[in-house]
């Protein structure tokens, strides 16, 4: 995992938004995360290791906020991402993916940091001015974002390859969907879930447009747009906090699907995937729970 998201989000950031902030941003992650927030869990409960997990959830906070969120918002996320796993259980007994729950208790504090800082990456051959600091500061806001305010459509190439603004680790699609599929093809991540997940968004986008016109996001948009290629590829695929059942994978994936359409189009929101992962995470057990009943139900 932690190979594809370096190649995933990490290389194709450094290169959009300059190897200053990326690095600096994924510096204090660590740091903060693993090196103080772990460690004295680990010296308070008298436990001899720290889990490679926590590298897993602090590689995500900078890649999960926008380009130009303060390092101090990123060091708190990758604090509370750590605190809320090892409260939960910690690895292997999270209830929810820890990232996410971070970045949920972020938007709920400081909402005004998560709505703003999306920097226009740099796109062409970069100079060493440009290769250190990206553009100089040029936000725009996200395609979502543009779409709910004025009904603007995003072209789908720029959206693939990253030239869009978005989160850090969220704008070169055509880089997060060859690492997922590198680790589907590792069977590190189960294919059933990213499947379902971005085809119930892509069938739930193509009803409701038939319904409600152009009102309703258009289907590639949606699946080209925001944080849901690298949701769908590598969080909803966390094995903890989804479930382990065949059928139930492609239960908890169309309902990923379904309610991000819910809340990108029929909210205030212009974004849904974190929001709809956590949710699922929630109904994770109980579906689980029912699939297993079905399965084995005793006969009379």
């Amino acid at each position: 995992v932690l190979v594809a998201l370096v190649v995933g989000w990490l290389l194709p950031a450094i290169y959009f938004y300059g190897w200053q902030g990326v690095v600096s941003k994924l510096l204090v992650s660590f740091v903060i995360g693993i090196f103080v927030v772990d460690v004295i869990w680990a010296i308070i409960a008298r436990e001899n290791h720290i889990s490679e997990g926590g590298f897993v959830s602090c590689l995500f906070i900078p890649a999960i906020l926008p380009p130009q969120a303060p390092l101090w918002l990123v060091g708190l996320g990758a604090a509370l991402a750590i605190i809320f796993r090892n409260i939960l259980g910690g690895v292997g007994n999270n209830l929810v993916n820890p990232a996410l729950f971070s970045r949920l208790f972020l938007t709920i504090c400081f909402p005004a940091l998560l709505v703003t800082g999306y920097q226009t990456p740099f796109v062409g051959m970069p100079d060493p001015h440009t290769f250190r600091y990206g553009l100089d500061a040029i936000t725009h806001a996200t395609p979502l974002t543009a779409f709910k305010a004025n009904g603007e459509i995003a072209s789908y190439l720029s959206l693939l390859l990253g030239t869009e603004s978005g989160s850090l680790g969220e704008t070169c699609r055509l880089a997060l969907i060859a690492s997922g599929l590198w680790l589907i093809k590792m069977r590190v991540a189960n294919w059933r879930i990213p499947v379902s997940y971005l085809g119930s968004v892509l069938v739930f986008s193509v009803f409701f447009s038939l319904i409600f016109g152009k009102t309703v996001a258009p289907p590639l948009f949606q699946l080209l747009s925001g944080g849901l290629i690298m949701g769908a590829f590598f969080m909803a695929t966390d094995p903890i906090t989804a479930t382990y059942n065949q059928t139930a994978k492609w239960i908890f994936g169309a309902g990923c699907g379904f309610i991000t359409v819910l809340i990108r189009d029929f909210t205030t929101l212009p974004e849904g995937v974190m929001y709809a992962i956590l949710l699922m995470n929630l109904l994770a057990i109980p579906i689980q729970s029912l699939m297993v009943k079905i399965r084995y139900r005793v006969q009379e």
